[in-house]
Formats: C-alpha cells, sequence, structure tokens
C-alpha cells in the first residue's frame, strides 16, 4: 500500500491539516528529516541524494503517539505559505536511489542537501527549512537554506 500524504498549513494551527486519501489525520507529529549530498567529511557537495543519504519520515497518530507509522512508500506534498515540497518513493523498499524531492515545482533530487520539518502539535513546536546545494561557474558554491517556518 502506498500513502499518498498532504500536509498543509497558512502558518497557524487552526489552518493546519494533514490528509490522507482524502480523509483527514489526527496526528500528534509529522516529523519528515532527509539529510544528503555530503562528502566523507561531512560537507555539503553537489549531487543530492546521489551522494547518499538518510531520510525519516513518519507520522505520530494523535491516539497512539508512541506507535508511529511510515510515510513511504508513498508520496507527500508539504504546502507552507510561500513554499511546497513534495517527496516521493514508489519502492516497496524504501530504495533511497528511487527517491525524488521537489521543491516549488523545481526538482532538486541531485542538488537536496537537508530538508527538515517537524510539526509536533503535542508540544506546540514547528519547524520547516531546506537547505539546496547552488554550483556557481566562476564564483564560489553555495548552500542555500530555506527557512521555511
Amino acid at each position: 500500500m502506498r500513502n499518498e500524504i498532504i500536509f498543509s498549513t497558512g502558518g497557524d494551527w487552526d489552518t493546519t491539516s494533514l490528509m490522507s486519501g482524502g480523509y483527514s489525520i489526527e496526528a500528534a507529529q509529522l516529523y519528515v528529516e532527509l539529510r544528503a549530498g555530503r562528502d566523507d567529511w561531512g560537507d555539503e557537495v553537489e549531487g543530492g541524494i546521489w551522494e547518499g543519504a538518510e531520510l525519516t519520515a513518519l507520522i505520530r497518530p494523535a491516539e497512539d503517539p508512541m506507535a508511529p507509522y511510515d510515510i513511504f512508500p508513498g508520496r507527500i506534498t508539504m504546502e507552507f505559505p510561500g513554499y511546497t515540497i513534495v517527496m516521493e518513493n514508489q519502492h516497496p523498499m524504501v530504495d533511497i536511489r528511487h527517491l525524488r524531492v521537489w521543491f516549488n515545482g523545481e526538482d532538486i533530487t541531485d542538488r537536496v542537501v537537508d530538508i527538515v520539518v517537524d510539526i509536533n502539535a503535542v508540544d506546540s513546536f514547528v519547524q520547516a527549512y531546506a537547505s539546496v546545494y547552488k554550483s556557481r561557474f566562476l564564483l564560489r558554491d553555495e548552500v542555500i537554506t530555506h527557512n521555511i517556518l
């Protein structure tokens, strides 16, 4: 079974929703963490998931937060004011080489460095950011971090 999760927020709890298959999910926490695009010394490099990656993506249901369930295999769309992140991995064993990442409609699979989304309703804690590697021809390459929430 593949998950199709849609998280949406206008920036406050009253405008926040989590949907799966058209049904609302009461969740204690949505947690997505992708770390990718690093060399052997932990420095950011171009290549995104092709340079190795670690992914944690789960939902802790409100009725039993101690029994989280994985989002992948599947697709998650996360909509924030001014930002949209889509992550998809349909591989049955969630092979990281099958992960695809879009940021505001642009495929950043080969440039993603970090994506962290932690929406914790129990502790009233929110954090969301995305870091993307930007290669420059004549200037020094850089990592651009978008603070989403």
